[in-house]
């Protein structure tokens, strides 16, 4: 068998990135996302046969479980998928920075070094023109190219710096839903009442998200679950608890509530827009990628977001930068 060169594992592993890539739907998070808006905003059809199954105790029609439990249960779900969705473009980002190696770092997935890459990241135009393998301060001719080279790139750099602050501040609730379901299914332990669930069939009832954690006040701070704009929730305080807060909190051992970084104003729209704008960005790597790796002869070509809400984007040519080795 003969030794494989570096050329030759190159060329191979061009050919695999590229049948990798072009088997990748960039659009299925997205798709999900959209799936979990409609479902919420359709729960109490879609439920309506299923609620004898999994309705609460004391719920006697599973009307009240559909508004509280299963409507929270689909928002944590959907803050899942745009999570997953941040790290799905991090990973292939991170994959591509040996792209000799690209099959090998995009399949064996390392979570944490990933989880890390994202939080670590600088959303600085010459680091993302980097992480999307186009030139920073690309010169033309034209001022009118020109302008809309560096209007793409500055965009491009706005989206990755809204995803990023999205990641660090949902990743705990994308956490806590995940592991153990460390998640208020039912923050304050009661069943809707009547009155409460047909204010939600009428949309008078926001939703109401919170994950739990354990450490003490202080600890929460540091970490950022405590933000004294929310105030501190402590559910379960009962007079066997109120006595040794300061010892269970010692011991990280005590119920506290965390919400949403956009609390009060957290809506569903947030995460289809989070989601919307991480498939833009994604689909911008893979052509870009899909060019720097296999140019047409001398000519490159790439692509900046004119907008994350279309498919719409402006395309870039050209054949050779300083300093810039694509």
């Amino acid at each position: 068998m003969p030794k494989l060169t570096n050329e030759q594992r190159r060329l191979a592993t061009v050919d695999l990135t590229l049948t990798y890539l072009n088997n990748y739907y960039s659009e299925w998070r997205y798709t999900k996302v959209l799936t979990l808006q409609k479902l919420i905003d359709n729960r109490y059809e879609f439920y309506a046969d299923l609620t004898s199954k999994v309705k609460s105790n004391r719920d006697d029609t599973g009307e009240a479980t559909i508004a509280q439990e299963i409507q929270n249960g689909l928002y944590f779900d959907a803050i899942a998928q745009c999570i997953q969705y941040i790290e799905d473009l991090f990973a292939l980002i991170r994959a591509s920075k040996q792209p000799e190696f690209f099959i090998r770092n995009i399949i064996t997935y390392k979570a944490g070094e990933v989880t890390n890459f994202i939080k670590t990241f600088k959303a600085e135009r010459k680091y993302v023109a980097n992480a999307f393998h186009f030139p920073d301060n690309l010169p033309y001719d034209k001022e009118s190219d020109q302008k809309k080279y560096f209007d793409g790139a500055e965009r491009l750099t706005g989206y990755m710096a809204e995803l990023v602050q999205f990641y660090k501040d949902y990743e705990f609730f994308y956490n806590q839903y995940k592991h153990g379901l460390s998640v208020a299914m039912r923050p304050f332990g009661n069943i809707f009442n009547a009155e409460q669930v047909a204010k939600d069939k009428a949309g008078e009832m926001s939703p109401y998200l919170s994950v739990y954690d354990n450490l003490s006040i202080a600890a929460g701070l540091k970490k950022g679950t405590v933000k004294t704009t929310h105030g501190i929730m402590m559910p379960g305080f009962t007079e066997n608890v109120m006595p040794f807060m300061s010892q269970l909190g010692e011991e990280h051992n005590y119920l506290r509530l965390v919400y949403p970084a956009d609390w009060p104003n957290f809506n569903l729209d947030i995460l289809v827009q989070k989601a919307e704008m991480t498939k833009c960005c994604l689909q911008l790597f893979i052509f870009n990628y899909s060019w720097k790796i296999k140019p047409e002869g001398t000519t490159f070509k790439f692509q900046l977001p004119s907008d994350y809400r279309s498919k719409d984007a402006v395309e870039c040519r050209y054949t050779s930068v300083p300093d810039y080795k694509p």
